[in-house]
């Protein structure tokens, strides 16, 4: 079994970064071709339907990976990995209870996805089938770039079952059970990699509810906030106009695929920095800031390109139909600088601490904030509103995490700097 190594390996960062290359232009390539296939009614089907799957994703995920992830890189026997792998495939299991039942009511209420043949099946399968992903088990165990490239394969298929059969806006009926059949072959493959690392999958019924319970303040944090935003997409089918719901769904996208560069970072960083803050806080901190700095400076120019180049890029992609999907964009795009600093300081600071309780109170808050402004907002301005709203809700998330971490005395610490310092130091040891 592979064990955690604390150096920062440039080696293991371009071996995920390769692959995901391709995840990163997934998006590119499927939004442009639903958007001219599907049309702005077909393709607010599709997004209404990944909103749905995801959110049932989420919640039956409900933090185990995290918890799974940061307790494994300290086990040193198969007897202890055992007994976590069992412990989170039962407690998803659990979850998936409340899960169908939540997605079958969204399904009867969502016009957009009711009209679709099987769709509603698919939708909920599909957002079970994600939460009961491994990806946690193998970057625990130091394989991370294992991780990616059944992922990446995964993506291939995907992309190749899209092209070949939906062909024109009646296919619609056929994107939900393509895409499940490609995450179902992903997973089969990744659990018969781990097939002899583990004795089963069921756990005492105590065990998996002490890991939901143990879970829970995570899940309040990441899973939550993280809900809201991907139900907007959701929420907005119920309150307006199909070409309201593409024109958000268009922008959703490419901000999420953006943001998703933060991924394979945090596949090898996440386990390196949970590991080294009870053995070398000050190297701990350093990476996280070494990440922060390459994020953020990142996210401030995806603004500027977007700013700039957004009426051109947008209809060239997605058709000149989508073009009132370029307001909504110059909205969306100032999200990635508030998410770069609000991932870094939960994954790489915060949760290798175990301060879950100043996250969850944050994504409660935050939670609250994006769906009190999301429904009047949407319902007088529709996507623009909806944009609106969630830049509200990242940014209140911000600031209750930088109040919250100031307040706990951490904030000179997680910046690296102290009083004696000078304006040059404090700069030279923030990039050092």
């Amino acid at each position: 079994m592979n064990k955690i190594q604390t150096s920062l390996s440039k080696i293991d960062l371009l071996a995920v970064y390769l692959p995901y290359a391709l995840r990163y232009l997934y998006p590119l390539f499927l939004v442009p071709y639903y958007g001219r296939i599907l049309g702005a009614t077909g393709y607010g089907v599709v997004l209404a339907g990944v909103s749905l799957s995801t959110s049932i994703w989420v919640f039956v995920n409900y933090g185990f990976s995290t918890v799974g992830g940061r307790e494994i890189v300290h086990t040193e026997n198969e007897r202890d990995r055992d007994s976590i792998f069992r412990d989170q495939f039962t407690a998803r299991l659990l979850l998936c209870i409340p899960a169908v039942l939540i997605g079958t009511i969204a399904v009867c209420r969502s016009d957009l996805l009711s009209r679709v043949p099987g769709a509603g099946f698919f939708v909920i399968a599909g957002g079970l089938l994600a939460a009961f992903n491994i990806g946690w088990y193998f970057t625990g165990t130091g394989r991370a770039r294992t991780s990616v490239l059944i992922e990446v394969l995964g993506l291939m298929l995907s992309l190749v079952l899209l092209f070949t059969f939906i062909r024109k806006p009646a296919d619609i009926d056929r994107v939900f059970p393509l895409t499940f059949a490609s995450s179902l072959i992903q997973s089969l493959l990744a659990y018969w990699i781990v097939r002899r690392e583990f004795s089963g999958v069921i756990a005492p019924l105590r065990a998996a509810v002490n890991l939901i319970k143990r879970s829970t303040v995570i899940y309040i944090y990441s899973g939550t906030a993280v809900m809201m935003l991907v139900a907007s997409t959701y929420i907005l089918s119920l309150l307006a106009l199909p070409s309201e719901v593409s024109a958000f769904g268009v922008s959703e996208r490419l901000i999420a695929a953006g943001l998703s560069v933060m991924a394979p970072a945090a596949q090898i960083l996440a386990p390196k920095i949970t590991f080294l803050v009870a053995r070398n806080e000050a190297k701990a901190n350093l990476m996280g800031r070494r990440a922060f700095a390459v994020f953020f400076l990142g996210a401030v120019g995806g603004v500027i390109i977007t700013r700039l180049f957004s009426e051109w890029f947008v209809p060239l992609m997605v058709g000149p139909e989508f073009r009132h999907a370029v307001a909504v964009l110059n909205i969306m795009v100032f999200v990635l600088p508030l998410c770069v600093c609000t991932r870094v300081l939960g994954m790489y600071f915060l949760i290798p601490r175990k301060l879950e309780r100043l996250l969850a109170w944050s994504g409660i808050i935050s939670a609250l904030v994006n769906l009190a402004a999301a429904i009047p907002l949407a319902i007088h301005w529709g996507a623009t509103g909806m944009a609106l709203a969630r830049l509200l809700s990242e940014g209140s998330l911000l600031a209750m995490l930088v109040i919250g971490v100031w307040r706990m005395g951490l904030l000179r610490e997680i910046l690296g700097i102290n009083n004696e310092f000078s304006l040059p130091t404090r700069f030279s040891r923030w990039l050092e």
